[in-house]
């Protein structure tokens, strides 16, 4: 019997540390401890995932606030100019990979309604030298307009994360909102739904 409290008190004052505020992970055993660390990646990969994913639920009808922002070649647009056509205004940076997968399905897009009223407007979030933006543009043969964002006009759209889409209908009012890389098929189905 004193053998066995023995024991117990030895068990016991290992297990002290642990049961005074040490962290509970030095109680595990290893095959505990890879299962937890690998629950804790697929909680990181799910939530950064999450993120970025297609808001598709409430539609705004606030009218869009107008801008004037500097194109590539130095002149000044105004959102305002386009009304009455339909507006797909992208914010994006070149060092965001969404926003660079998107590219290839935005200018098709581009080039398949450009000639039925779509104006595609992105918004570049850069904090860069301008430079850069002009490479990457001629580089991936984007022949849409990109203009020069600011914090200002960031700050008037909530932009809080990046690729952010905007569908303005031919008055101006915001129709869908897409946060991070939505289906190219959707964004068309609402294009098409404003044009």
């Amino acid at each position: 019997m004193a053998g066995l409290r023995r024991d117990f008190a030895c068990m016991l004052s290992d297990r002290l540390p642990a049961l005074a505020g040490s962290f509970i992970f030095d109680t595990m055993l290893d095959k505990e401890k890879v299962l937890v660390k690998r629950i804790i990646v697929l909680l990181i990969v799910v939530i950064a995932l999450l993120a970025g994913c297609t808001d598709r639920g409430g539609q705004s009808d606030g009218v869009a606030s107008d801008f004037s922002l500097k194109d590539m070649s130095g002149k000044t647009v105004r959102l305002s100019d386009y009304k009455g056509k339909v507006v797909l205004l992208e914010f994006w940076a070149t060092w965001c990979p969404p926003c660079r997968a998107s590219v290839p399905g935005l200018e098709k897009l581009h080039k398949a309604y450009k000639d039925k009223g779509l104006v595609l407007l992105a918004v570049s979030m850069d904090e860069g030298g301008w430079d850069e933006v002009q490479a990457y543009v001629k580089e991936s043969g984007i022949t849409y307009t990109v203009l020069k964002g600011t914090e200002d006009v960031a700050t008037k759209y909530q932009v809080r994360s990046i690729p952010m889409m905007l569908v303005l209908n031919k008055e101006g009012k915001i129709t869908k909102r897409y946060l991070g890389m939505g289906s190219d098929e959707d964004l068309e189905t609402d294009i098409k739904a404003s044009l």
